[in-house]
Formats: structure tokens, sequence, C-alpha cells
């Protein structure tokens, strides 16, 4: 395996233990049962493999691939690959199957009247492999960085939640604050509640000497 096949390759089992695999096999496509290299990337799904490998062609390869809906497959038309191609332009052909939580990534490269082997193209395949590796590499990147995404909103949410809380915290001071001006002013109308009696019980006391007086007045009439 030449040295940037084997750096790619490293770089996609640290992203996951469970390393994206190629192998080379027949498989059925728009065009009929021709040779493919199969990309087995683990837990991904297609939905995102469709949106990498879409950007992956027009930004690395310049080409723009078109999605043919009764194929279900995309379809790069004249390609110019140097590497592969060489002097040729290529027509790309890419599906995407799910199998469990992996997704197998079918490519076939059509020279123009032979698919890309192996055992015929031996230097061709070496760099459709590492074209293949590249593309999981991207595939990490971009599910990383979905995570990523993820990951930071569901920080925003946390800090939204503290945030609510921060504000119920200051709510609850509040109220204390308010409560307790209550009891201090509960407390001074208590005490000046009780020197109001104090007084009232005073104004009884002599109105019911008063009364007394009046009483004895009326008696000694």
């Amino acid at each position: 395996m030449r040295p940037l096949v084997i750096i790619l390759a490293l770089s996609i089992a640290a992203w996951n233990s469970s390393q994206a695999q190629i192998s080379e096999q027949i498989k059925k496509m728009s065009q009929g049962a021709n040779n493919a290299l199969v990309l087995e990337i683990p837990n991904v799904d297609t939905k995102l493999i469709s949106a990498v490998w879409k950007d992956y062609m027009k930004d690395f390869y310049d080409t723009k691939p078109k999605w043919d809906r009764k194929a279900d497959e995309w379809f790069c038309d004249d390609a110019s690959i140097t590497a592969i191609g060489r002097g040729n332009t290529v027509d790309i052909y890419a599906t995407a199957e799910e199998k469990g939580k992996d997704v197998l990534v079918n490519v076939w490269f059509d020279l123009g009247g032979a698919y890309l082997s192996s055992r015929e193209h031996t230097d061709q395949y070496l760099e459709a492999e590492k074209m293949m590796l590249r593309f999981a590499l991207e595939v990490a990147q971009e599910k990383t960085r979905e995570e990523l995404d993820a990951e930071n909103g569901q920080l925003k949410k946390l800090q939204r939640d503290l945030d609510r809380l921060k504000s119920l915290n200051d709510r609850y001071h509040k109220d204390i604050e308010r409560a307790e001006a209550a009891i201090k002013t509960a407390q001074e109308n208590i005490v000046e509640n009780q020197k109001m009696q104090e007084d009232m019980h005073l104004q009884i006391a002599e109105q019911e000497k008063m009364i007394e007086s009046v009483q004895k007045r009326l008696n000694d009439l």
C-alpha cells in the first residue's frame, strides 16, 4: 500500500475503531453489472454520504455529479481525473446503500469501454482507491462537524437553561427582599399596635372611672 493510502487509512481508523474498508466487487448499476470499488463506511447514513459526495466531486475534481432519480445513483459525465483517466475523461457512477448502521458506497469508473479493475488497471486502481479513502476522510470530517454542531447546540441549550435558572434565582431573592420588607413592616406595625392597645386600655380605664362617677351621682339623687 502506498504512503498516502496508509496515511488516509490511519486517519479514518482514528475516526472510528471500525476502519472504512474498500473492496472490489461486481455490482449492478444503471449500465448493467460491472466492476466497482465498494467503500464501507461505519456509523453513517446515505443522506450524509450523498451530500458529501456531491461536494467532494465538485471541490476536489471540478465535476458536478448529477442525480439520476430513476437509477437512484449519482453520475459524473466526462470527469477529468488525470491519475485515473490517463489523458481521457472518465464517467463515474456512484450509489449508496445502507448496511445496518454502515453505508456501502459503490463507485464505478467507466474508462471508455472498460470499467476500472485492479487486475487490468493496477496503477489507476490504486489512484481510485486513494480517491475513495480521501472521500471516506471527508465523510468522517463532515460527520464530526455535525456532531460538533449538535454538541454546540446542546451547550447553547444548557446555557439558556442556566440563564433561566439565574433569572429564577434573582426573582426568588427579590421575593425574599419583599418578604423581609413586609416582615419588618409587620413587626413595626405590631409594636405600634401594642402601644395603641396600651393607650386604649388607659382610655377605657378612664372611661370606666367616668362612668362610675356619673353612676355615683345618679345614685345620690
